[in-house]
């Protein structure tokens, strides 16, 4: 996958989220974990990694380092990306596991990045919510539409990347063939 454009990402204040679409609903996230938006080709594709957990795409090389995809979609029961899909990577980092670790996930789309004050954040609703709830830290309604804040560090499990990472340094040269084949950024 060849990156179309790399967005840095400013940071303001710990009241700013960086809002994104998957699958026709609208999400944010601090955007004090984000460092970098990659806009994909029509390319979609990411070097896959065999035994990975089923929510990690791929894998891509980042700055030098080889960083997992984590299939937000997925992770979040919702319809796979098509294989001629476009998407973008939200490069994050994050604290998982009480580790501070650097990942992509993937969106449908970024919208924005707005200000959210406290006092407009509202429980989560015990239903009718596609995701599971104990990954949504709370919802904010903006110009009719519904935002659900994420927490990204519980919906990603430090299994998952422990797994992961086992899988890259077992894998027979898989480190050399991951650094050939992944983009760089």
């Amino acid at each position: 996958m060849t990156p179309k454009t790399v967005t840095p990402v400013k940071k303001k204040t710990n009241n700013s989220f960086l809002t994104f679409i998957l699958n026709n609903e609208f999400f944010a996230l601090g955007v004090e974990k984000v460092l970098e938006i990659i806009e994909t080709s029509e390319e979609n594709t990411l070097t896959n990694l065999p035994k990975a957990p089923e929510s990690v795409e791929g894998v891509v090389n980042f700055r030098g380092n080889v960083i997992p995809i984590v299939n937000t979609r997925l992770k979040f029961d919702m319809p796979a990306y098509a294989s001629n899909e476009r998407f973008v990577i939200m490069v994050l980092q994050l604290n998982i596991g009480g580790v501070q670790q650097i990942i992509g996930t993937m969106a449908d789309k970024v919208v924005d990045v707005i200000e959210i004050q406290e006092k407009d954040i509202q429980a989560v609703p015990e239903v009718g919510q596609g995701v599971n709830s104990d990954y949504i830290q709370g919802v904010v309604h903006r110009q009719d539409k519904f935002i659900m804040l994420l927490d990204l560090e519980s919906a990603i499990q430090s299994d998952e990347i422990i797994r992961l990472e086992d899988t890259v340094e077992t894998e027979e040269g898989a480190e050399d063939a991951i650094v050939e084949e992944t983009i760089e950024v």
